[in-house]
């Protein structure tokens, strides 16, 4: 395994005063303990290992009497070994001693792994003059990596007590080490010592459950008692939002989008193998950094690696490789990271973000026994949870389709509810002083389709079970205990509420809304729709969600030829069980079950501009499309170009819609839907843009020519003859005049020019993962 160094030194960012009192503690520690060598008085001690090495604050060779004693001169650098980048401090052997007075409840945590593989075993020990104690063992057994080991102790001492804290790394066959890593290494004071001040903004910790759908959680209503630590640690404690939105239905996309404040499709391209963090967008953790918090993020998802963004502003991070064997870690081996990093770093500003993949399938873990959930223990079947991508792909069939739906969901249940117990051990792992100050959110990029529309997993709808996203937040200072609140809500909003939370001032490129007022109880949610788009394979699905209406709209004209047996079987369900228009009361049909969009027409209208106003901002062409047609009608058109186009797409057409292109002219037709039946509003073309001038318009309406007033170019009525590009153009999704109406325009801005190059490991990964 190779390992990697760069440079790395202390943030200049100020810090608040929290660091700063630890700072001068470990200054004064510095200054007592040159004085305990004159008078023999003892002292307050703290230590740091990087800072104390980055003030020279330390004594090479001998055994110093106070302080700091290194066997070898020290560098700061960064670290990278077990998939798990660090700070550190590199120096040659492995041992090391530090000699000071232990202050009453003190945080000890030791971070380190060899830069060379090997077996390796960290001990950490503690002599008084009168005994010596073991603190803490932590061994690695495998010969071929180098491992991060991590020890830790919660320590209780007097002032009258001098100490010697000893560590030492060493190799288990006994040969010599070379060089190892050391950090986080950190000897702190606990309890009312890290108290901050009421004014101070908060920590972050940010808890990101992959595949969690909103609706089994017990805290939003479900009948199983799935989730009783985030139930009674953050729901009861906190604000909880009842209808919170992801802007994709799979992971890639949606981090992206709550990372940067701004809609996915908006930054990212068509091709799934450039999806990251664009480097042009700062993310969360970046702007966080900026104000002076030390970062870490640990990701469990293989789809999120360094490469593509997603380590951009985290001082430590973790990302696994694109190994299917990662799938079948759990939230226990995010925790044996984490928690040691938060034991280390919580006594100054942090931001953590926690990304567990339970319950992410194969639906298995510890609590599984025999392939059985504790919610079903007698089901009778074959199936099991290490089958579901197979399952989803057609390539297993449910023979008992009652029973094995009922197992699946079951054993999705038992992964929700082994979650839920690390995210309580994560929360509990603060300091009752620290939680006094810290904002806690949790949510999830996505849920999870379990036969609700005839499906599996994730990615290729845009039905609650896959956007509907539970969202908490915590935050003992600011927001009232057990609040609930039912307004439409994004996590595009997370951005904005997260840095007005830090004291930042808004970026008016961030697409979201600030929720802090109303997260307080000091003002209502804001009314706005909420926006979906699938961002996957196939054609083009967008949603818009308002006041309990969901309209989704799917592009199945558009033709796509599946590229591989895979995406040949999803392609064929979604045409079986998607509809061009759909329309949902999801206050009476929760389930989605019964399509309303020809009965209700008036809501489709009203929800379809949020789908269209997005991908006005997304998609390229001119636009050339129909409005207000009654049923039965048929509209025709003729667009003739200077120059014969490249192509033209479909734009959610109805099935009795069609057009031609033959040379430069375009020929359209459009017909209205028979009573009851649904159409999209705004449906037609987009046509590529290499055909010069648009030279001439032509409508006719059952027959009879369309009035000139009807026909719109540019967002301005049709004055015949030929109309240039930039006449074309409108910087706005131009809305429809009542009526039959005819509308061509080019969007006036492309919101692409920095999303991010195709990337081969994100091609690599996706494929090894199951998605390309």
């Amino acid at each position: 395994m190779k390992h990697h160094l760069s440079p790395h030194l202390p943030s200049p960012a100020p810090l608040r005063s929290n660091l700063l009192r630890a700072v001068s503690s470990a200054v004064c520690a510095s200054l007592l303990a040159a004085l305990v060598a004159c008078s023999g008085e003892p002292a307050p001690a703290l230590f740091e290992l990087e800072s104390s090495v980055a003030a020279g604050d330390y004594s090479l060779g001998s055994e110093a009497a106070q302080g700091l004693s290194l066997g070898s001169e020290p560098r700061i650098q960064v670290f990278s070994t077990d998939y798990e980048r660090r700070p550190a401090v590199l120096m040659n052997g492995g041992r090391w001693q530090w000699r000071g007075i232990l202050p009453e409840r003190t945080r000890l945590q030791i971070g380190a792994a060899a830069v060379s593989p090997g077996a390796h075993r960290l001990v950490a020990r503690l002599h008084d003059g009168r005994s010596t104690e073991v603190l803490d063992v932590a061994t690695s057994s495998d010969p071929e990596r180098s491992l991060w080991l991590d020890v830790g102790a919660d320590l209780e001492g007097s002032e009258e007590r001098i100490v010697t804290l000893e560590v030492e790394l060493e190799r288990l066959d006994g040969q010599p080490l070379s060089e190892v890593a050391w950090g986080p290494v950190v000897l702190r004071p606990a309890g009312e010592a890290l108290r901050a001040e009421a004014s101070e903004p908060p920590n972050l910790l940010f808890i990101l459950v992959d595949t969690l759908r909103y609706d089994r959680l017990s805290a939003y209503g479900y009948e199983r008692p799935t989730t009783p630590h985030i139930d009674s640690l953050l729901a009861d404690r906190g604000v909880l939002l009842e209808n919170a939105y992801s802007q994709a239905p799979w992971t890639l996309p949606s981090v992206v989008s709550y990372l940067t404040g701004r809609y996915p499709g908006e930054v990212l391209s068509d091709n799934m193998a450039a999806f990251g963090i664009p480097p042009q967008i700062p993310s969360l953790p970046e702007r966080v950094r900026d104000r002076g918090y030390v970062t870490a993020g640990f990701y469990a998802n293989p789809a999120l690696y360094r490469g593509n963004g997603f380590d951009r502003g985290f001082d430590t991070v973790f990302t696994p490789p694109a190994d299917l064997e990662w799938f079948t870690r759990h939230a226990d081996d995010l925790n044996r990271r984490m928690i040691p990093w938060l034991e280390a770093n919580q006594h100054r500003p942090f931001m953590l973000y926690a990304h567990y993949l339970d319950p992410h399938d194969p639906y298995d873990n510890p609590d599984i026994v025999d392939d059985r959930s504790q919610f079903y223990p007698d089901y009778p079947g074959h199936l099991h949870g290490r089958l579901i991508h197979g399952i989803y792909g057609g390539y297993h069939k449910l023979y008992f389709p009652e029973e094995d739906v009922r197992h699946i969901n079951a054993l999705y249940d038992s992964e929700v509810v082994y979650v839920d117990r690390f995210v309580g051990q994560l929360v509990r792992a603060l300091e009752p002083e620290v939680l006094d100050n810290t904002l806690i959110v949790l949510t999830s990029d996505h849920g999870e389709e379990l036969y609700d529309h005839g499906g599996w997993k994730h990615g290729q709808t845009l039905y609650e079970e896959q956007i509907h996203v539970p969202l908490i937040f915590r935050w003992d200072r600011r927001f009232p205990a057990g609040q609930r609140l039912r307004g439409t809500v994004e996590l595009v909003d997370l951005m904005p509420t997260l840095m007005a939370a830090l004291g930042a001032e808004p970026d008016p490129l961030w697409q979201g809304r600030n929720l802090l007022s109303a997260l307080a109880g000091e003002a209502p949610l804001p009314r706005r729709p909420a926006f979906a788009q699938h961002l996957s394979s196939g054609p083009l699905r967008a949603a818009s969600v308002l006041d309990g209406n969901k309209l989704i709209l799917f592009n199945r004209q558009a033709p796509f030829d599946p590229p591989d047996k895979l995406q040949e079987y999803l392609w064929r369900q979604d045409l079986e069980r998607m509809e061009t228009v759909e329309l949902y009361d999801l206050g009476k049909d929760p389930g989605e079950q019964d399509n309303r969009a020809g009965a209700d027409p008036a809501a489709v209208e009203n929800l379809s501009p949020v789908i269209h106003r997005h991908l006005d901002r997304r998609l390229p062409g001119l636009r050339i499309v129909a409005d207000g047609l009654p049923s039965g009608a048929e509209l025709e058109a003729r667009v003739r170009f200077e120059s014969s186009p490249a192509g033209w797409n479909p734009y959610f057409l109805g099935a009795e819609d069609g057009a031609q292109l033959t040379g430069t002219d375009l020929v359209l037709q459009w017909r209205g839907e028979a009573a009851g039946a649904a159409a999209a509003p705004g449906r037609g073309v987009r046509v590529d843009e290499s055909f010069g001038r648009v030279l001439a318009v032509e409508a006719t309406l059952d027959g009879e020519p369309l009035p000139p007033a009807a026909i719109q170019v540019g967002g301005r009525p049709y004055q015949g003859g030929a109309v240039a590009p930039a006449e074309l153009e409108s910087a706005t999704w131009p809305a429809p005049r009542e009526g039959v109406s005819l509308r061509l325009w080019l969007p006036a801005h492309d919101l692409l020019e920095n999303a991010p190059e195709e990337n081969e490991e994100t091609r690599r990964r996706l494929k090894a993962l199951g998605y390309l």
